[in-house]
This record gives structure tokens, C-alpha cells and sequence, in this order.
């Protein structure tokens, strides 16, 4: 398992004392994994996790403010990377369950909503975002990083200003239409473990930041860290360079599921080293690749590049030879 998984089962299992907070945690979860379904039966909430435990929870929680049939599904969605879903379908109550959880697209989300009124509200809704699109990096493995994946631009800057009251340095990027939420500072990360109320990821990272610490201090003194982030920095810029040309003649939906993966996951993280997008494997392949797998991915995406450029040249000179 995981760090993230580790952090996010440590996150559900907390009793909250106080009504107001477990509502603002599953506001958090909701915001992020519902989809709004238009059917001649009327409208419908689909509510979307990997993780059994999250939906179990809101269907706890739900059941007992709300008349409402709930169903469990699970399939895999027809993704790629076959990573199994879990669905909540809820049929009844649709219009108030969108009301008290700001679930309307046209309706926007801010500091001042009465959900999130109280600071241990707003702790608790970053709870509730992060069980449903977060992700954080093993410290012992891979670089310092944690990130929250928004569906829009008043998500992720309602999280990154409650992040930011907490003197948290927490910067927004896009990526693939989505807004991602990121902190990479050691000690900004042990922060939002800590407001999230993941004691034991918090000790677990803290101890693991010192060990490496100490460790890349020895490393530095010893290794050439400029060449190496220089031939990094060099292959990947390569890499990204063969996407796109892959891209721009159309042959990428023609590679393997497996290299279309890398490929994206490489856009993603376009300075990441083959350690961290180690790390990074597990959110795009459902599981974690060592580094030599991503370092064999990676190969297969310039062979696949190559091909396609040397095809294109013969095509070039027969269709040339047959005007002549």
C-alpha cells in the first residue's frame, strides 16, 4: 500500500467530535466526486471513488440526515490503466443533497459559505478534498511532494487560500483542464498532515525527512548532483519533444495503452527524474512502477518515436521517387 492510500485510510478512520466537521468533510468529498447525471427518470448524484472506504462513509453519513436509496456499483470505467471504481448512485433528496453541498455548477464556492464557517470545518473540508483527489510522495523515496486535484478554478483557489491562512505554501498549475493544488516545501507538507489530523503521517514523514536529510547530505558530498540533473533535465526534454512530434502526426493513440501512460504522466511532470516518476506511477498506473520499469517505458516511447520518424521519411522519398 501506499503512502497516500496509508494517509487517506488514516484520514477516514477519524471520528470527528463535532457534526459541523463531519458534514465539512464529506462537503470536501463530494465536491470532488460527484457528477450530476441528466436521465428521463429525473436527475441523479454518481458518486465516484477507487476507494471502497470513502464511498461507504458518505453513504453512512448520508443515510442519516437524508430519505434517500442508495447503490453501490463498481467497474472500471473504461480507462486504461484498469483501476477499479467504486459508484454511489443517489436518486432521492437529489435537489436538497445540491443544495446544502454546493454541488450546482453554477453555484460557487468561497471562504465565507456557512459549510466551512468554523477554522476545524475548514481543516476538515481539506480532509475531504485530499481523500478524494490527493496524492503525496513516499519521503523515504522520491522528492517532497503533496497535491489536490480540483474541477475548477473556485476549488482549488478556496483550498489553496485555506492552505495559505495556515501559512502554507501551496501554489495552483493546470493540467488537462484540471486546477492541481500542490505544496512541495518538507516542512509545508508535515503542516497539512497535521491540519488534515494525520497524526501517524505526520510522524511517519517527519521521521523519514530526517533519515533523508542526513542522507542526501552525505549523497551531496560525494556524487556530482549538476551532471546528473543535467542529463535528467536533458532526457526529458527529449522525451517531451518526441511526444509531441508523436502528437503532432497523429500516431499517439496508436502506441500501447502502457506508453500512452507514460507519455501523459511524462507531460504531467516534464522535469520529474525516473525516481520521482516512479513515485508519481502508481496515481496513472493503478500501481507503482520501480524505476527501471520507467526507465524501460521511457525507452519503448523514443524506440516507438524513432519508427515513426523513419516511416515517415521512406513515405517522403517513395512518394517523391513516383512523382519523378
Amino acid at each position: 500500500m501506499s503512502f497516500s492510500s496509508e494517509v487517506k485510510k488514516e484520514l477516514l478512520s477519524i471520528e470527528d467530535t463535532s457534526d459541523c466537521c463531519k458534514n465539512a468533510m464529506i462537503f470536501g468529498i463530494l465536491q470532488n466526486n460527484t457528477d450530476i447525471v441528466f436521465s428521463k427518470d429525473g436527475i441523479k448524484l454518481v458518486v465516484k471513488s477507487h476507494i471502497l472506504a470513502t464511498i461507504q462513509h458518505v453513504v453512512s453519513y448520508l443515510k442519516k440526515k437524508y430519505d434517500i436509496e442508495t447503490t453501490i456499483k463498481f467497474g472500471n470505467d473504461n480507462n486504461i490503466n484498469k483501476i477499479r471504481y467504486y459508484y454511489l448512485d443517489i436518486t432521492k433528496e437529489v435537489s436538497k443533497i445540491m443544495e446544502e453541498y454546493y454541488l450546482s455548477p453554477v453555484v460557487d464556492i468561497n471562504m465565507d459559505i456557512d459549510i466551512i464557517k468554523n477554522n476545524c470545518c475548514k481543516n476538515a473540508f481539506i480532509r475531504g478534498m485530499f481523500i478524494s483527489k490527493g496524492s503525496i510522495n513516499d519521503p523515504r523515496k522520491n522528492c517532497y511532494h503533496l497535491e489536490i486535484t480540483c474541477k475548477n478554478y473556485e476549488q482549488s483557489t478556496l483550498v489553496k487560500q485555506i492552505l495559505n491562512m495556515n501559512f502554507i505554501d501551496a501554489k495552483i498549475r493546470e493540467r488537462r483542464n484540471m486546477q492541481v493544488v500542490y505544496v512541495k516545501k518538507s516542512e509545508d507538507i508535515s503542516s497539512v498532515l497535521a491540519l488534515m489530523g494525520a497524526s501517524s503521517g505526520v510522524f511517519y514523514f517527519e521521521d523519514s525527512r530526517i533519515v533523508r536529510d542526513v542522507n542526501n547530505m552525505a549523497n551531496r558530498m560525494s556524487n556530482c548532483d549538476i551532471a546528473n540533473v543535467k542529463k535528467s533535465t536533458d532526457a526529458a526534454g527529449k522525451q517531451l519533444k518526441a511526444i509531441a512530434y508523436i502528437r503532432k502526426h497523429d500516431k499517439f493513440l496508436s502506441m500501447p495503452a502502457r506508453l500512452q501512460t507514460m507519455a501523459i504522466m511524462r507531460e504531467d511532470y516534464p522535469e520529474a527524474t525516473l525516481e520521482e516518476l516512479s513515485e508519481f506511477s502508481d496515481n496513472y498506473f493503478g500501481k507503482p512502477l520501480s524505476k527501471s520499469g520507467i526507465s524501460h517505458c521511457l525507452r519503448s516511447l523514443m524506440q516507438y518515436y524513432e519508427d515513426v520518424v523513419i516511416k515517415k521519411e521512406v513515405n517522403k522519398i517513395l512518394s517523391s521517387n513516383k512523382n519523378n
